[in-house]
């Protein structure tokens, strides 16, 4: 890695520490310190990966950083509200047919959110960074997702 990007990252890095810690309060201090370990994992993997000079990392990771948390909302109610729902109520197999639709309906308008979300997200950096660099980002953040999933897969075996 360059010099200036080392520089860059570790800038990021601190802003992100910062950022994060007042996001996170009133989590479990272990949960709270692995995410934010992830959380700047990925920020490093995606700097690396997209080689952000000093002018487009400033303008982008604010709004990166804005369009991850909407995103994180969503994900969450998804997968954490709406089974909690389905769960409330004995399981899917106690689910009215009323019910059912109402948490299709719901899953079909958290969709279309994060669908408007990651639009605005590419419209908004489309005047940061190159076409390139943001395909770049989508290639980077699947990369590391896929590379975090085979790590907690590698470590749940050695757990057993």
């Amino acid at each position: 890695m360059k010099l200036n990007n080392m520089k860059t990252l570790s800038f990021y890095l601190a802003v992100l520490c910062l950022c994060t810690s007042t996001l996170s309060f009133g989590q479990k201090v272990y949960r709270t310190k692995h995410h934010e370990k992830i959380h700047s994992y990925k920020i490093a993997y995606i700097t690396d990966k997209l080689s952000l000079s000093t002018q487009e990392a400033e303008k982008f990771w604010p709004i990166y950083n804005a369009y991850s948390l909407e995103m994180l909302a969503l994900h969450k109610e998804e997968r954490y509200k709406i089974k909690k729902q389905i769960l409330k109520k004995g399981g899917i197999e106690k689910l009215s047919e009323e019910e059912a639709k109402k948490v299709i309906l719901r899953i079909r308008d958290i969709s279309n959110k994060k669908a408007k979300i990651k639009n605005d997200f590419f419209e908004k950096v489309a005047t940061i960074i190159p076409y390139k660099k943001i395909l770049a980002l989508e290639v980077a953040e699947h990369e590391f997702n896929r590379s975090l999933i085979r790590k907690l897969r590698s470590t749940r075996k050695l757990d057993r």
